[in-house]
């Protein structure tokens, strides 16, 4: 479903905070673990873990509404064009 105000397509908003190393080392975890146990059927909730660890709201986000967090990361990608 997409959303337009005034003829734009609205990205829902998700904070994407500044990275500290206590958090990307919490993330480099968990996405090793999916590399170590190859446990296909975990892989997609402990990839959910390590997204949620880098930004929670994103995390919730694509919980809610994977494409609407897709597009938000994407919003404004050079590559996409």
């Amino acid at each position: 479903m997409e959303v337009l105000i005034d003829g734009v397509a609205y990205v829902p908003r998700a904070e994407i905070p500044a990275l500290t190393d206590e958090r990307l080392q919490e993330a480099l975890r968990y996405l090793t673990e999916i590399q170590y146990f190859n446990i296909e059927h975990k892989n997609r909730a402990v990839a959910w873990n390590a997204l949620k660890a880098l930004s929670p709201e994103l995390a919730q986000l694509a919980s809610d509404n994977p494409k609407a967090a897709y597009d938000r990361v994407r919003a404004n990608d050079p590559d996409d064009d």
